[in-house]
């Protein structure tokens, strides 16, 4: 599964790998996506990144193209 992590400030893409690829910045926030296998390891992930001084400011969950269908809340 993806995410997207925006972290506050400018990051160099280096300081993330291989937590994160970089995908956008512009000097206040940078857009991180993040691809992990499952909840738990996404989490581990935020926490790497909060170890490394970055502060979390929002994350969201993304489709992978190709990926198995959303379950249907009304079943």
């Amino acid at each position: 599964m993806r995410a997207i992590v925006v972290v506050a400030g400018d990051v160099d893409e280096r300081d993330v790998w291989p937590y994160a690829v970089w995908s956008d910045g512009d000097g206040t926030s940078t857009t991180l996506t993040v691809t992990v296998h499952d909840s738990q390891e996404l989490v581990g992930v935020l926490a790497a990144l909060t170890a490394l001084g970055l502060e979390v400011i929002s994350t969201r969950l993304v489709d992978e193209p190709g990926g198995p269908a959303p379950s249907d809340p009304r079943r």
